[in-house]
């Protein structure tokens, strides 16, 4: 079992940068009011009978509707609680995300921005004086290791889990039966069915499509798309599935669909995209794949006007390809990072400071660890001095108006959007120089919901 920067990892000889992060403090953070404290006042023996009675219903009442459990005389104020990973000083938490694998250079930095929220949280004395550790298991971008991720890190006890892969699928099932709260990025189906998954953006659910991506082509020029699929991966597919409605919605048909599974053989490649008359790129692939495909249609003359993937925007990607990407856009879920706002400062400061190794900072997968953090931060202050696992999916689902202090496209209401599409989006164009993204005005830019 691998544990947070606040233990040794699983291998504690470890050479991994992720083993080298600081260990966290654990000073008091108040996020709310402190725990009241009850002075006892002089009763008859007939009214302490009455008041016994009732609050004894009272907590039988409290805990049917919240999921929280009673606490014990000795149990209020931080003692004993009886859910599992909740001891008097600490949170055990649980996370899931692609070490190693295909899908590791989209999500590998996840783990980072989680370690510089919970740094910042546990600094100022964590959540009512607790402090945030958490055990992680890599899924190797595999289903299958994602459900035995899933199922190690619940019997070994922790509390909740954090999570952001492209293979969620594998144990949604599971961590919904086991009802154990679930936060992360979400990129597949499953964010959108099962009530225990909490994601701040939502852009695949199992029906459905917003306009946004075929409004935004269209007023680029793009007249007939070409999709680039990879597909062995389910998300890919379907993804693809939602991007085809959301073009032929604003009338942009769909001329092809190609697979950039690699080994790519670009000539090939090349030449079905431009066999395919369209004068539209659009990817719902990893963003190295996007940049093989883009690539691709250059040495094909294929005569793309505007190329665009939901994926992709980090800056290592132009290190990687250049002037080669020099044009495209990018979509991204939040307010990027060139709009430079107080809560981007604060990110990257606590980057900095929690998780020097992880260069560049401003990485979207990191960015997404920090909001999970910080919304399953809020969901634990709201939980209450002995929080269980259905009184924090209840205090999350009452959360409405969470922006992450303005770092997301539109506010959000767990409840209410709950398996809603995310439908107001970010897109920036890579410079000419390749070197560099530049927002495209308005951000964000909204579209509508449709079905598919």
């Amino acid at each position: 079992m691998r544990t947070s920067p606040v233990h040794l990892s699983q291998s504690q000889a470890s050479k991994s940068s992720a083993a080298r992060r600081p260990v966290f403090s654990a000073r008091r953070r108040t996020f709310g009011s402190r725990p009241r404290r009850w002075r006892r006042r002089p009763r008859t023996a007939a009214a302490l009978s009455a008041a016994a009675l009732s609050v004894a219903a009272c907590l039988v009442a409290v805990e049917a509707l919240t999921g929280c459990a009673a606490p014990s005389r000795a149990e209020t104020g931080r003692g004993t609680c009886t859910s599992p990973g909740i001891s008097r000083d600490q949170i055990q938490l649980g996370m899931i995300y692609p070490n190693s694998g295909n899908a590791a250079s989209l999500f590998g930095s996840f783990r980072a921005g989680v370690d510089a929220r919970f740094g910042v949280a546990n600094a100022a004395g964590g959540v009512r004086g607790r402090k945030l550790t958490y055990s992680w298991q890599d899924d190797e971008s595999a289903t299958q290791m994602n459900l035995a991720a899933a199922t190690a890190l619940v019997n070994s006890g922790v509390f909740a889990m954090l999570e952001s892969t492209s293979v969620a699928t594998g144990s949604a099932a599971y961590l919904h039966s086991q009802g154990i709260p679930v936060v992360g990025s979400s990129l597949e189906e499953p964010w959108t069915v099962y009530d225990n998954m909490f994601s701040y953006s939502n852009l695949l659910a199992a029906s459905g499509s917003v306009t946004t991506y075929g409004d935004f082509i269209a007023s680029h020029g793009g007249h007939r798309a070409v999709i680039v699929v990879s597909r062995f991966a389910p998300a890919s597919v379907a993804f693809a599935a939602e991007l085809t409605a959301s073009l032929k919605s604003v009338g942009i048909p769909v001329v092809a669909t190609v697979d950039a599974t690699s080994p790519i053989n670009y000539a090939n490649l090349g030449n079905q995209i431009k066999d395919s008359g369209a004068d539209a790129l659009v990817g719902a692939v990893a963003g190295p794949a996007f940049g093989q495909s883009v690539l691709a249609s250059i040495g094909a003359q294929a005569g793309i006007k505007i190329a665009l993937s939901p994926t992709g925007y980090d800056p290592r990607l132009l290190n990687t390809f250049k002037t080669i990407l020099a044009g495209a856009y990018f979509v991204v879920d939040f307010l990027p990072f060139e709009a430079d706002s107080p809560a981007h400062q604060e990110f990257l400061a606590a980057m900095s400071q929690y998780a020097p190794e992880t260069q560049p900072a401003n990485q979207q997968a990191a960015l997404a660890g920090w909001i999970s953090a910080d919304i399953t931060l809020r969901g634990l202050q709201a939980a209450g001095d002995c929080p269980t696992r259905a009184g924090l999916v209840a205090a999350l689902r009452a959360v409405h108006g969470y922006t992450a202090d303005g770092l997301l496209t539109q506010p959000v209401d767990f409840r209410a959007d709950f398996g809603r599409l995310t439908r107001c989006l970010s897109f920036v164009q890579v410079g000419a120089d390749g070197q560099h993204f530049t927002p495209v005005d308005p951000l964000p830019q909204c579209g509508r919901l449709i079905s598919r």
